[in-house]
């Protein structure tokens, strides 16, 4: 390996390390809130340097953003692999969204960096990027779950308030109104359906299936 692809592989390390030490502040205090100062020592870097990796400080706060949606497309595209070729838009989207309810409990990060970018979006360029990235989410979810407009947009708002809910810890609150906010009914659901004997995969179809035929206002199939 030659020292000039030495130094930019080393450059390339030291920009990953960034927008993470990033996305840890930004998540916290903000575009306006957060000091570089503290994101350059986080990594152990001088302020200089980072200017001179990222420009400015809105330059980083936008990389720590796309690298937030960045993550929670990948946690999508995982979830419809695992879904397997053979399932259904229902299954696909269902799927998806139980990914998406577990990433917003175990990465508190994430879900503070995307509220962080849309209250910086009074910003235009903040505005158009995050645009972009949300673009990219819908395309995906689109394109892999092949799921038309009026699908994809409610399953969009229901993962909106998912999301206002995490924010807001309802997963600690006891109580029928924030167990559906966070979409725990539904894991709570699925889980007991696996315990019955069926595989994840079926319980989330059955699931889906329910809420499917429950939205046509069809009546449920009988017991056999």
């Amino acid at each position: 390996m030659s020292e000039k692809t030495t130094t930019r592989s080393t450059k390339e390390e030291r920009r990953r390390e960034i927008v993470e030490a990033a996305v840890h502040e930004f998540a916290v205090y903000g575009l306006y809130g957060t000091p570089v100062e503290a994101i350059a020592k986080r990594v152990g870097v001088s302020q200089p340097y980072l200017f001179q990796l990222f420009g400015t400080k809105k330059d980083l706060f936008i990389a720590a953003m796309r690298r937030g949606f960045q993550r929670t497309v990948a946690v999508f595209r995982q979830a419809a692999a695992e879904a397997g070729p053979e399932a259904s838009t229902e299954d696909i989207l269902m799927t998806m969204g139980i990914a998406y309810a577990n990433l917003l409990e175990s990465d508190r990060e994430i879900l503070l960096m995307q509220l962080q970018a849309y209250a910086a979006s009074e910003d235009e360029e903040v505005r158009a990027a995050v645009r972009e990235e949300f673009l990219r989410l819908v395309r995906f979810v689109q394109s892999a779950s092949g799921a038309p407009d009026e699908a994809i947009r409610p399953w969009l708002a229901e993962g909106m308030l998912m999301t206002v809910a995490a924010a807001l810890s309802l997963v600690d609150v006891e109580e029928d109104w924030a167990r559906m906010c966070t979409g725990r009914w539904l894991l709570e659901h699925v889980a007991e359906l696996h315990q019955k004997g069926l595989s994840v995969k079926d319980a989330i179809h059955a699931k889906a299936g329910a809420i499917h035929a429950k939205a046509k206002g069809a009546a449920p199939e009988a017991k056999r």
